[in-house]
């Protein structure tokens, strides 16, 4: 659930409005296509596996 403070901040009346929020960015897209199985060997910027990808 979106907290109430979000969307007070956002100019929407959190007694009127709620909502849910959810979603799927790049990195894990990215592991799913190339069958990455820890999301920490992308942040990590090891040039070793990095190549392994060119």
């Amino acid at each position: 659930m979106v907290n109430r403070k979000v969307l007070r901040n956002c100019g929407i009346d959190p007694d009127e409005y709620n909502g849910f929020a959810f979603g799927m960015g790049l990195d894990r897209i990215t592991m799913i296509l190339c069958a990455i199985n820890d999301i920490k060997l992308l942040w990590e910027n090891d040039v070793r596996f990095l190549h392994l990808f060119k």
